[in-house]
């Protein structure tokens, strides 16, 4: 076992406080991203279901069948 004087000692104490205040801040700031993405990724389902019941209403009220229909160009 390697012998270490009290000023190493303190110095890797320092070192890995650093390490470990550095990784929490990293943590935080990828914390924050991942929530404000949830957030974003919600409201873009939210809008494409909103979307979706538009165009079908749409293909409605035009009395248009998705289902197995084949589009004029054909």
């Amino acid at each position: 076992m390697v012998r270490m004087n009290t000023t190493e000692i303190n110095e890797r104490i320092n070192d890995l406080e650093f390490k470990v205040l550095y990784q929490e801040d990293t943590i935080e700031s990828l914390n924050q991203v991942i929530s404000q993405q949830q957030k974003d990724l919600l409201l873009i389902q939210e809008k494409m279901q909103l979307l979706s019941k538009i165009v079908e209403s749409y293909r409605s009220q035009q009395g248009i069948n998705s289902e197995n229909e084949v589009p004029p160009h054909y």
